[in-house]
């Protein structure tokens, strides 16, 4: 019992300073962090704008009143900044450039210490988000009505979340892998955005979509990430539905495990350590 305290205490101790260094990383670039949150503020902030010209006079369009418009983008903002994840990126970088190789030899999980990078990352993004955020409520607050009573704070909405943040760190983790079969995978990467952007919640809510493009997106992944914690959220999804989507969104995140697993073995048998 002792001993196993004792490697208990170590390992914590091991990944409060792998965190740390994270962290400190994250700091020195924080004008990156800024830009990258800019891409996700932009369309939070165009589309809502879009839309509010388009009501002419109208109380809903697609079942959505100027206020719940308004608020499901300003959802969707903060679901990006803290629940997506983009680890692939720096994956690729590690691998290309050799610093993969001196991280074979360490004793930790290889994607323990990437999500430790991620988690550095949000936490950067949202120190860096928050005032942002507050700027854009502020821009919107004419439309922002926060009634309990018409939004889901309970724990649908954070078990939502939570597992939306899984989905996404284990899609960019298999990416990442891909790093291992090709000397440049970004470009594969680049190809993934298209997809994601358009059916994970971003440009318009799931309802916007012809009922044959909806069924399509429902099991694909995307929307499971940024838009069904956002339709939980509004009220769209509930009951029986949101337990079949629910099941849908953890089975994806077992098959991007799975996927990983694969991926590892089998890139880790072709590696040839190239790199500087």
């Amino acid at each position: 019992m002792q001993s196993a305290m004792i490697s208990g205490f170590r390992a914590i101790r091991l990944w409060g300073i792998v965190y740390g260094l994270f962290f400190q990383d994250a700091l020195v670039y924080r004008a990156n962090a800024f830009i990258w949150l800019l891409t996700d503020t932009v369309p939070a902030v165009i589309m809502p704008l879009m839309w509010l010209a388009s009501y002419d006079g109208r109380a809903t369009i697609g079942g959505f009143s100027p206020s719940s418009m308004v608020v499901y983008y300003m959802v969707i903002l903060f679901l990006s900044c803290t629940v997506e994840s983009h680890i692939m990126w720096d994956m690729a970088t590690d691998i290309k450039d050799g610093k993969f190789n001196s991280l074979l030899t360490r004793p930790n999980s290889y994607m323990a210490y990437c999500y430790a990078g991620n988690v550095a990352w949000r936490l950067l993004r949202t120190f860096v988000f928050v005032p942002l955020f507050a700027v854009v409520l502020f821009l919107f607050h004419r439309w922002v009505h926060w009634d309990a009573s018409d939004y889901n704070f309970g724990w649908q909405f954070w078990l939502a979340m939570i597992l939306g943040h899984f989905v996404s760190f284990a899609i960019s983790y298999c990416l990442g892998l891909i790093s291992l079969y090709v000397i440049e995978a970004r470009s594969i990467y680049m190809f993934y955005y298209l997809p994601l952007i358009l059916f994970n919640g971003q440009i318009a809510p799931l309802s916007f979509f012809p009922p044959g493009i909806v069924k399509v997106i429902l099991f694909l992944p995307f929307n499971y990430t940024l838009g069904f914690p956002a339709q939980v959220f509004i009220k769209q999804v509930a009951g029986a539905h949101y337990w079949q989507l629910l099941a849908v969104q953890v089975t994806w995140l077992v098959l991007a495990l799975v996927t990983a697993s694969a991926l590892w073995r089998g890139g880790l048998k072709r590696y040839t350590a190239y790199g500087i």
